[in-house]
């Protein structure tokens, strides 16, 4: 397998950068950032250990696929939750985006194919952020939208043609979002 510390360094800076935020976030009715801010962080640190150590990065190969996983489909959801609940929308239909997260997390327990229905929660997700944030004036919101959806469905959909890994463009990406979603929070 290969190491590359440039990899290393990019979830070391993405690491960081959900840190400040997780510390920086005053917290709503749910704290629902702060448990996206902690898959990230706890993400970033698997793949720094991952990436960065060649002699023993191996061993958290599984838990670091996992929880790549997991922030791949709660950060953007749980955000959209929390940016809906200060905004004033009823509680009801704010949940209901933390919890379509539920859908590709039990196809992952069934074993079933989860990417289309991933794909979907996110770009409804990254639209309803958007577009509520924009009609509330809320421009770290639509930026948070933007930065994530880029990151989703430009870059870590491979549509680049560069010689960076994908991987650091990714979490440099997802750095972006998690200081404009504080933002906008």
């Amino acid at each position: 397998m290969s190491h590359r510390y440039s990899t290393a360094l990019s979830h070391l800076v993405l690491a960081g950068t959900s840190i400040y935020c997780l510390h920086a976030y005053y917290g709503g009715e749910l704290k629902l950032p702060c448990a996206s801010y902690t898959i990230i962080i706890t993400n970033s640190l698997l793949g720094t250990w991952r990436w960065g150590n060649p002699d023993y990065g191996d061993s958290v190969e599984n838990i670091y696929n996992f929880t790549t996983f997991l922030q791949g489909i709660t950060s953007l959801p749980f955000v959209v939750a929390q940016v809906w609940l200060n905004q004033g929308y009823p509680f009801e239909l704010a949940i209901c985006h933390a919890g379509a997260s539920l859908i590709p997390f039990s196809l992952y327990l069934a074993d079933k194919s989860k990417e289309d229905i991933t794909d979907a929660i996110i770009a409804i997700g990254g639209i309803s952020l958007g577009v509520t944030s924009l009609l509330q004036g809320n421009y770290f919101g639509v930026a948070a939208s933007v930065s994530y959806l880029f990151n989703h469905f430009v870059l870590r959909e491979g549509q680049l043609d560069i010689d960076l890994p994908i991987i650091d463009l990714y979490n440099y990406g997802l750095c972006f979002f998690c200081y404009f979603a504080l933002r906008a929070l």
